[in-house]
């Protein structure tokens, strides 16, 4: 069996990796909207070239690093973002305040009752307060002055354990997935059809979640199903990156093409993880 491709692969991998952690450690949150939009479209700009360019050495390589600083760059503010969701609810642990899920109006389409998560003070079960309420709005606002602003706030190393944690698993998922293809004779490559399907399944369910379903039952199940999704991923991509290699190719674009996409598998499946860790109990 050919090791090039693997070497290759996994050299392109581990950089891109390297690349996105630096990224994201520099950049913690967008300071414009503008900034924001430039990240996403720059990311989508040098994947083009990635693929344009994936065959060309060594323009591939400075592609994939310039794909992957993007990719860091937006990953910074959405680890912040899930630091900030996991430290807020610890805060409203401290203060009583615990949140439940209640059914509101029918759907526009006519289906199953609306959910939606309210909050409410252990004392006083009975009063509930939305979201948006001008009492949540007082709670993040002392959230901030007491915890978001101070250097060393109290919630800062059981979130840096969620982190480590979310990479080790992350770590052995990547293992786990390699070794079930090695040892294992089975091929996987049926699995593609049905994980497209469950992929565009999956962006329909976060596009509810971030616009229609405000429900923290509905969100961890759908974080979850994505995490059990890339998985199967990185199983699906390890299969091809095998069936490659046993067809001798050592060509440039396949290596990009497969570093491009087990990459992305371990990126969605660590920010997956993370994300359940700062939405569990």
């Amino acid at each position: 069996m050919n090791e090039v491709l693997f070497f290759k692969t996994f050299v392109l991998v581990g950089g891109m990796l390297v690349i996105t952690s630096i990224a994201a450690r520099i950049n913690k949150a967008y300071e414009t909207t503008l900034e924001s939009i430039l990240t996403i479209g720059g990311t989508f700009l040098t994947l083009f070239i990635v693929w344009n360019q994936a065959d060309v050495f060594p323009n591939n390589l400075y592609a994939l690093a310039a794909f992957s600083f993007c990719i860091g760059w937006s990953m910074g503010p959405t680890i912040t973002m899930f630091g900030e969701s996991f430290k807020f609810r610890k805060y409203r642990q401290k203060l009583g305040l615990k949140s439940k899920t209640v059914q509101m109006k029918k759907s526009f389409w006519g289906g199953d009752e609306n959910k939606k998560t309210v909050y409410f003070y252990v004392d006083s079960p009975e009063k509930t307060y939305e979201a948006d309420s001008q009492e949540m709005i007082q709670v993040y606002n002392r959230f901030k002055q007491e915890v978001l602003t101070q250097d060393h706030d109290p919630y800062s190393q059981k979130w840096q354990n969620n982190v480590f944690f979310a990479l080790v698993a992350t770590t052995l998922s990547v293992f786990m997935t390699a070794g079930i293809v090695y040892f294992s004779e089975t091929d996987f490559g049926f699995l593609g059809s049905f994980l497209f399907f469950f992929i565009l399944a999956f962006v329909i369910l976060r596009l509810f979640k971030a616009y229609v379903i405000k429900d923290s039952s509905f969100s961890m199940i759908q974080t979850i199903g994505g995490i059990v999704l890339f998985t199967f991923y990185l199983i699906y991509d390890f299969n091809r990156l095998e069936k490659a290699m046993a067809r001798g190719d050592e060509s440039w674009g396949t290596a990009v093409d497969l570093a491009v996409n087990i990459y992305l598998d371990i990126i969605n499946l660590f920010l997956l993880i993370l994300e359940a860790l700062s939405e569990s109990n």
